[in-house]
């Protein structure tokens, strides 16, 4: 009896103690997940080149919105402004995605190669099936470690025949574009004129930290793919003022962009007052002319003021290899209405930042902002640090196309940057939740928890104390032999 009274007060500590226990520790928190953005992480491309996929609709659809098929130069176009350190592939789409030419160094050996892939485009096909050709784009880049960009020429609508392809190919490309953002791919996409389903390809480069780019007019398409190339490479421009420019000693080579109306010709003429044009131009020079705009190579070009005679002031640009540069850190796409934004700028001399005091009283750097309204605002870039950084905070008032411009002048040279970016409304903000304290289930689920954790503690304090009297007992039983020898004896 006195064990079994010892056995039942072990127990009733046990059931008290644990029973104190579970009562007092607090019930575990449950863990909402992360947002899903935050959780993906973009891969970081190594230094180097781009590997960029072009796909190029060929649906039947191209026939109203690109009659001329001006994307086939445009597109050849931004394959020559880019360097033999970026490989490039074409894609055209239409009922299904084809490789009309796989990934490919961009040297002017292989540029016929890429040329005819691009002048093999048609607009014969019946459908329009987006989703295939992001898919099919997407297994031709995603190994590479590099700077990755889709690069989507389209009139935008998705259309496979009927409404169930549709929202079927629509619900697969939505679920493709959080991949994409996660691998570092991004999605630059042009919409052929206001024909086109503008929102559905804003989307799909908004997703991906991409570019968008809304051509009105077919003839501007050109125009569109020199800001694309401005956005990826960010290359060093000088500034046309009126009819001229000024090419200083540190330009070792610059590529002439100049748009014109059909049917006219461009004349250039350099410092030595030579004229040149598409028939008969310098041995330094290259020309390609097309009806809607040339591109001009020149190698090694003079020094002083170069003038050109335009025929359109829209989209005219002299893009120059230097190494005297402008740089900037702003390279966004897209910003939220509301947002404050860093704009910057420092000039590059042969690679390291321009920082000397002497030279820099010399030159003045300036920024200014043209809104979607069409007005323009001054913004004055200081040296906070007087490290050779130039800074200024804007804040985005409004939502729409913005253009950026930010210049560095002296006395010797001009150097000037564009960044086109688009402001959007900000995401609406989901109201908070109160809290709300609820009975019933969630009590029932906190007893549960109490009476498994009471029975846990208990059944280990029953088996200890088991083990305790199952000795204790063994060690009487052993006195009780030892003690029984001896009277033996």
């Amino acid at each position: 009896m006195k064990k079994v009274r010892i056995l039942t007060t072990i127990v009733l500590c046990a059931f008290l103690l644990s029973a104190a226990y579970a009562a007092d520790k607090p019930p575990a928190e449950k863990k909402e997940p992360a947002n899903p953005q935050q959780q993906v992480e973009q891969k970081q491309p190594d230094k180097g080149g781009f590997d960029i996929i072009i796909l190029m609709d060929s649906s039947g659809s191209m026939k109203k919105t690109d009659p001329q098929s001006y994307r086939k130069p445009a597109a050849r176009l931004f394959i020559s402004l880019l360097g033999a350190d970026d490989n490039v592939g074409v894609i055209s789409f239409g009922d299904s995605a084809k490789v009309l030419a796989h990934l490919t160094q961009n040297t002017k050996k292989n540029q016929g190669r890429l040329f005819n892939a691009v002048n093999s485009v048609t607009s014969k096909e019946f459908s329009t099936n987006i989703t295939d050709a992001v898919k099919k784009g997407v297994e031709e880049i995603k190994s590479s470690s590099r700077n990755k960009v889709l690069i989507l020429m389209s009139d935008g609508k998705l259309a496979l025949g009927s409404k169930e392809k549709d929202d079927a190919a629509f619900a697969e490309l939505s679920g493709l574009l959080p991949g994409l953002a996660k691998a570092g791919i991004k999605l630059y996409s042009i919409a052929f004129t206001e024909l086109s389903d503008a929102k559905l390809l804003e989307d799909m480069a908004k997703a991906t930290g991409g570019f968008f780019r809304l051509a009105k007019e077919d003839k501007d398409l050109h125009i569109i793919f020199a800001s694309i190339f401005e956005k990826m490479k960010s290359p060093d421009t000088v500034p046309i003022e009126g009819d001229s420019f000024t090419i200083d000693k540190d330009i070792n080579e610059a590529i002439l962009l100049i748009s014109k109306t059909p049917g006219t010709s461009t004349t250039l003429i350099d410092p030595s007052k030579k004229k040149h044009g598409p028939a008969k131009y310098g041995k330094n020079m290259q020309w390609y002319e097309t009806k809607t705009f040339d591109m001009i190579t020149i190698k090694e070009p003079a020094t002083g003021a170069w003038r050109v005679k335009l025929s359109t002031k829209e989209g005219n640009k002299v893009f120059v290899i230097t190494n005297l540069s402008l740089k900037s850190s702003f390279d966004k796409g897209f910003v939220n209405k509301g947002d404050s934004i860093k704009i910057d700028a420092w000039l590059e001399k042969e690679g390291g930042v321009l920082a000397e005091k002497a030279v820099l009283d010399q030159v003045s750097f300036a920024a200014e902002i043209t809104t979607p309204d069409g007005k323009s605002t001054k913004l004055e870039l200081k040296n906070g640090a007087k490290d050779g950084r130039y800074s200024v905070v804007f804040a985005v008032g409004s939502a729409g196309e913005h253009a950026l411009k930010i210049a560095a002048e002296s006395k010797t040279f001009k150097r000037e940057k564009v960044i086109q970016f688009k402001s959007v409304e900000p995401p609406p903000q989901k109201a908070a939740q109160p809290a709300v304290k609820t009975k019933g289930k969630k009590d029932d689920a906190s007893w549960n928890r109490v009476l498994i954790e009471f029975g846990i503690i208990n059944l280990s304090i029953l088996i200890a104390a088991g083990i305790f009297l199952f000795a204790r007992k063994a060690r009487i039983m052993r006195k009780l032999k030892t003690k029984k020898r001896k009277e033996k004896k």
